[in-house]
């Protein structure tokens, strides 16, 4: 099954799909054929009417070459949509707005036709985006995609960049923007196929979101009983109901009806007893962007899109059954359930001004509590995080250890520039180390394997972080310890609480090691969290742990 990148292209087809004049101009009459057909989704017809305005331009018109392209790409036939595209960018001459546009639609197919982060297609997206980037430097969308495509090639310094770049410019679409800062927060997003987002009440008022089917394999049926293979397919769904009864299983029909009377009076009268709802504003289609129907996605327990198909065919049960089998097989994968589960931002990106806690003390976190599995809570200083599954966590006695001696290291080394203060009481109330863990179990939060993640806590008067300083205390850091900033400070939010973030490469000849620190606010103290890895693709599974991270405020 054909894994599909959603891009959002900005004015495509725009500029081709404005209303036209009625004309005795064969050429336009023929386009105007083809874009009713469209709009009636008749598919087949507006081919023809396209193809015909094509010969009658006597093949020179990069616009019904477009055209051409998005009925090709409704009909799933991706290959001649991109033969197409490929003859809109050549027709488009001097057009240089047309141009763009057919690279931007070409640099999306062959994204949407690639498999594995070296597949050539990747790289030929990426020179399409880059021929589009020369011809119109202040297109916003096309930092964009480029940012994706690199991103899809595991090279996350560079996607990472053009992300940025596309959330500061100021023309950029809000709503893209805000999928930008999910994908900058959690890059692995740009990898796989995660749902939408999607919150609905269903027939029965229960209510259905990404949040609440978590930890179930999901079928969404998108049908309409206005449509004969929808109708037809009721057995078959009514069949996978039942014999998928008693698992982690749930099938969720979205109905295309406007008529409600109807529609309840259908899922009665069939006995349909799951879950249904019916989408009379359109926006659960608009947003899992249904051309045709029946249409069936599969999603897995972490909220990954694993089956799509469009129609109804003799083996369409078969191939449901078999993602759905798959897909209860698959244990669920905690850095793809963090980066779904990373919260969507408003554009401006600006965090919650709410008050911290200054009732908890920065202590040494002794009353922390590890659970068995991957979940960490710490009650001194207010906040939990689920770590990766698998990893051993070092024991509070091995930390008050090292805390002990970082401690005693201290008093030594004040005591020998001020003798003077052995009479007094010194107390120190600096860093302090309330979390560590390593794959291998290895380590003791000084002592570093790798891969691995340690948190720090230091009392602070802050009640919001400063970006601008927390850029430049790293720029100095990565100067003196002689690293290379591979994905500059970036700010984020996890639960309206605001993350800061840095990545950092270090090593010499063929050794390398990749380290992420991201600092957040808890109570009255600053959270240090240091991420070690041994490539980029897995310090950024490592760091999408940060969102589950829950911090407990005063006013929640």
């Amino acid at each position: 099954m054909l894994r599909v990148l959603t891009f959002a292209i900005v004015g495509l087809l725009s500029t081709l799909t404005q209303a036209q004049s009625p004309s005795s101009d064969p050429v336009t009459k023929a386009i105007s054929q083809g874009d009713l057909f469209q709009s009636k989704r008749k598919y087949e017809l507006a081919l023809d009417a396209y193809h015909k305005a094509d010969k009658l331009s006597h093949h020179s018109s990069g616009a019904i070459y477009i055209k051409l392209a998005a009925v090709e790409i409704k009909m799933g036939d991706f290959p001649s949509a991109l033969d197409d595209s490929k003859k809109a960018v050549k027709a488009a001459g001097d057009n240089k707005a047309l141009a763009v546009e057919a690279h931007l639609l070409r640099s999306t197919l062959l994204t949407q036709m690639s498999g594995k982060p070296s597949d050539k297609k990747l790289r030929e997206a990426e020179d399409e985006l880059r021929q589009a980037m020369a011809l119109d430097p202040a297109q916003p969308i096309t930092h964009y995609n480029l940012g994706m495509v690199l991103l899809k090639q595991e090279r996350d310094a560079e996607g990472l960049a053009e992300m940025n770049a596309f959330v500061a410019t100021p023309t950029a679409d809000p709503a893209t923007v805000a999928e930008a800062r999910r994908i900058i927060a959690s890059p692995i997003r740009a990898r796989e196929p995660f749902a939408p987002d999607f919150n609905f009440t269903t027939l029965e008022k229960e209510n259905i979101s990404n949040t609440s089917l978590r930890g179930k394999v999901i079928l969404l049926d998108f049908w309409g009983t206005w449509c004969p293979p929808c109708r037809e397919s009721v057995p078959i769904l009514r069949n996978l109901n039942k014999r998928y009864s008693g698992k982690p299983f749930q099938l969720v029909g979205v109905s295309s009806d406007d008529d409600e009377d109807v529609w309840r009076t259908y899922i009665e009268a069939q006995h349909m007893n799951w879950s249904e709802y019916i989408d009379l504003s359109g926006d659960i289609q608009s947003a899992f962007k249904i051309e045709s129907f029946p249409t069936y996605i599969v999603l897995d327990k972490d909220g990954v899109v694993r089956y799509r198909q469009s129609g109804l065919g003799e083996s369409t049960q078969g191939d449901i059954e078999d993602a759905i089998n798959k897909a209860l097989k698959r244990n669920s994968d905690p850095a793809l359930l963090a980066a779904a589960s990373v919260p969507a931002t408003s554009g401006d990106g600006s965090a919650s001004a709410a008050t911290r806690n200054r009732d908890r003390g920065a202590a040494n976190s002794q009353q922390s509590q590890l659970a068995p599995g991957i979940f960490y809570r710490n009650d001194d200083l207010g906040f939990s995080f689920e770590f990766p599954q698998g990893w051993i966590a070092a024991k509070t006695e091995s930390l008050t250890a090292v805390n002990e001696r970082n401690e005693a290291a201290a008093k030594a080394a004040m005591l020998q520039q001020h003798p003077e203060a052995a009479s007094g009481n010194m107390h120190f109330s600096g860093a302090k180390i309330v979390f560590y863990a390593s794959r291998k179990g290895e380590g003791d939060g000084q002592q570093m394997s790798v891969p691995s993640m340690r948190i720090t806590a230091a009392p602070t008067r802050m009640d919001t972080l400063n970006a601008n300083r927390f850029r430049d205390m790293t720029e100095r850091m990565a100067a003196a310890a002689d690293m290379k900033i591979v994905a500059p400070a970036l700010e984020f939010l996890v639960k309206d609480h605001q993350f800061l973030r840095v990545d950092f490469e270090r090593g010499a000849g063929r050794s390398r090691m990749y380290q992420s620190q991201i600092q957040t606010l808890s109570g009255d103290s600053l959270l240090t969290i240091d991420i070690f890895a041994t490539s980029t693709d897995e310090l950024q599974k490592i760091a999408s742990t940060m969102q589950t991270m829950t911090i407990k405020d005063e006013d929640r």
